[in-house]
């Protein structure tokens, strides 16, 4: 009696669980869910299957981070510059340039240190010392100090950093259906349904038996036995038997009465 044998899903790692059932997935479309009699289970496992493959592949890290940090250090650099520049301006002995420090400092005065808060605290503080800066009176200012082009450059890293976070969030928005998805529930589903499957094609292979199915069970059970030395050389199923011994799977139920295929002559 060729049957389907057993196996402790529970003790494999996501990554393994998901290869064993992503290849018995892949046998069932080989063989054909209809030869096997189980057109519904199949098209249920292969949906719970595929949720399980969005999780394994899923990111734990966002494209836009680097680009963001990235850009958060060039915007530090053109505030400190900037900074420095009216600062050191201060003491100058042109009077014009002096002059126009005094002025600077006194407008940008509440925005420093701004560089040390929070990233896109900083972004919206920025904001507010560029619009300070783009005054008529400002302006004039800058250009005196000769900081026209940083001004500017800090208009653009800035304007920058609010893209690349526009970015990070739509990269949110894309993974929000996996990270809503329960793995450890989302296992047991798939157990379940596994479980149904392995049933009911057992059932058939001892009341109506077929090359499709039989050869379907042999490599279900050649896929078990290679996925039991994967468990074994990651110490995964120390106390189980030796995975290259076959062993006595549960006794299948029958098709229940009505759906009773007739025993082949």
């Amino acid at each position: 009696m060729n049957q389907i044998g057993n196996i402790a899903f529970s003790q494999m790692t996501v990554g393994l669980f998901c290869d064993t059932h992503v290849q018995v997935n892949n046998l069932i479309k080989a063989t054909g869910a209809e030869a096997l009699h189980i057109t519904a289970q199949a098209s249920e496992y292969d949906s719970l299957v595929s949720q399980l493959m969005s999780i394994v592949r899923r990111s734990t890290t966002y494209i836009s981070t680097e680009k963001i940090n990235n850009l958060d250090k060039d915007r530090d650099c053109a505030l400190g510059v900037i900074i420095n520049i009216v600062k050191a301006h201060k003491t100058n002995t042109i009077a014009s340039k002096r002059n126009a420090a005094m002025e600077l400092d006194a407008m940008i005065s509440p925005y420093k240190g701004i560089g040390t808060h929070e990233k896109r605290t900083e972004t919206r503080e920025v904001a507010g010392l560029l619009s300070v800066l783009s005054s008529q009176e400002a302006q004039a200012h800058l250009a005196t100090l000769a900081l026209t082009e940083e001004v500017e450059a800090l208009t653009l890293k800035n304007a920058q950093f609010d893209v690349a976070f526009n970015q990070k969030m739509q990269e949110e928005v894309e993974r929000m259906p996996q990270t809503s998805i329960n793995t450890d529930e989302l296992r047991k589903q798939i157990d379940a349904k596994y479980s149904e499957i392995v049933q009911t094609v057992n059932a058939y292979a001892i009341v109506q038996p077929s090359e499709d199915i039989n050869s379907f069970i042999n490599q279900v059970n050649a896929l078990l036995t290679l996925t039991k030395r994967s468990m074994a050389s990651m110490g995964k199923d120390s106390n189980q038997e030796d995975p290259t011994e076959p062993e006595t799977p549960d006794t299948p139920e029958t098709p229940e009465s009505g759906n009773t295929p007739e025993t082949s002559a």
